[in-house]
């Protein structure tokens, strides 16, 4: 009949989980059940799929990105830059990753020259491997306490206990201090007798910079690679025209620009924002460095960032798979007590770490 409504081809979409769009070299190490698989076998042909998959994360995974987008990102935008903004965000996010995490033991170690928090070494006590997580934060709050909860959601999933390493923070302590605690923690590790083999590195946002800094640093100075790298929503490159362009477009739900550009001018003011040193996206990276996990939230401004990397790592030939979360936001696994996607994506975490530590 003229006029009428087309019949739907497929089922209508009812809300449950929906798996990322995933490109990338196609042999990562994984262990177990993986939640994503890889569909590109030659990415350097195409550049990862920036949009999502055309369909909608979970209710849940919706309702939270609206509550946040509503409700924090306004609080976050009308924060003034200030030193006290900072310190406020700082007691915050330890208050929440110490209430939110699953292990309740405080196992603090200063042995080190750069304390920091150990995570479910209590429960994995025999265990020969680590993962090394540098904490997100744009370089000026976040601590060990604040990402607690994903640390220990980590060590539960890997049976790997967890070191976040407490790397001083700007404006305190500007650029390069932050790289130089990520790599003497790195390098700590080895001396306390776990070789590079048997440690993954992960970081998220800032985190995730800083853990490039660090194989970066590696290659360059002939030492040995961690056995993987698992990067969540990192903060890639610290020139902020794509980001700016991706807000006015649709504001990120969780990652308020001009906090992220106060967190840039206090990290780093005299250095260019096209400085690898600050700005990783800018190295070239090599076939020799160690396999890599990339998760990213398809609403997230760092997005645009990520996916270069990711088409970078494809070009020059690094091993690795690069996750484009639909509908998710920055740093969302760490709502894994609330968000099915986030739960999905810490066990693909899950199995990467152990696929990596394997044998």
């Amino acid at each position: 009949m003229s006029g009428s409504r087309p019949r739907r081809t497929g089922a209508p979409y009812d809300g449950g989980l929906r798996l990322p769009r995933a490109t990338g070299s196609g042999d990562v190490p994984e262990d177990g059940q993986r939640s994503a698989d890889v569909e590109a076998e030659r990415p350097s042909q195409r550049a990862p799929f920036l949009a999502g998959p055309g369909v909608q994360g979970t209710l849940r995974a919706r309702g939270l990105a609206g509550g946040l987008r509503m409700f924090v990102r306004p609080a976050l935008d009308r924060m003034p830059p200030t030193e006290a903004s900072l310190n406020r965000l700082r007691a915050l996010t330890s208050g929440a990753g110490r209430a939110a995490a699953l292990e309740t033991t405080a196992d603090w170690s200063s042995d080190g020259p750069v304390p920091g928090l150990w995570v479910g070494r209590k429960r994995f006590f025999d265990s020969d491997k680590v993962i090394y997580h540098v904490h997100g934060g744009g370089f000026t709050f976040g601590s060990p306490w604040s990402h607690k909860a994903l640390a220990s959601r980590m060590a539960a999933e890997t049976g790997t206990p967890v070191f976040l390493p407490d790397y001083r923070l700007a404006p305190e302590h500007p650029h390069p201090a932050a790289t130089e605690d990520t790599i003497a923690g790195f390098q700590w590790l080895l001396d306390m007798g776990f070789p590079a083999e048997n440690i993954v590195v992960a970081g998220d946002s800032a985190g995730g910079n800083l853990a490039l800094q660090l194989v970066a640093h590696l290659e360059k100075s002939g030492e040995a690679m961690p056995a993987g790298v698992v990067l969540m929503s990192p903060w890639v490159d610290l020139d902020f025209s794509d980001m700016s362009a991706r807000d006015k477009d649709k504001k990120d739900p969780f990652l308020a620009l001009g906090m992220a550009e106060l967190c840039r001018a206090r990290y780093a003011p005299d250095t260019d924002a096209d400085d690898p040193a600050i700005s990783p996206i800018n190295y070239r990276p090599s076939p020799d460095w160690p396999p890599f996990l990339i998760q990213c939230g398809g609403a997230e401004n760092f997005a645009g960032g990520i996916a270069r990397l990711a088409e970078k790592f494809a070009e020059h030939g690094v091993t690795h798979e690069f996750q484009l979360w639909p509908h998710q936001f920055h740093v969302f696994q760490a709502f894994h007590p609330l968000v099915p996607e986030a739960r999905a994506a810490v066990r693909d975490i899950g199995s990467f770490v152990r696929g990596c530590l394997r044998g």
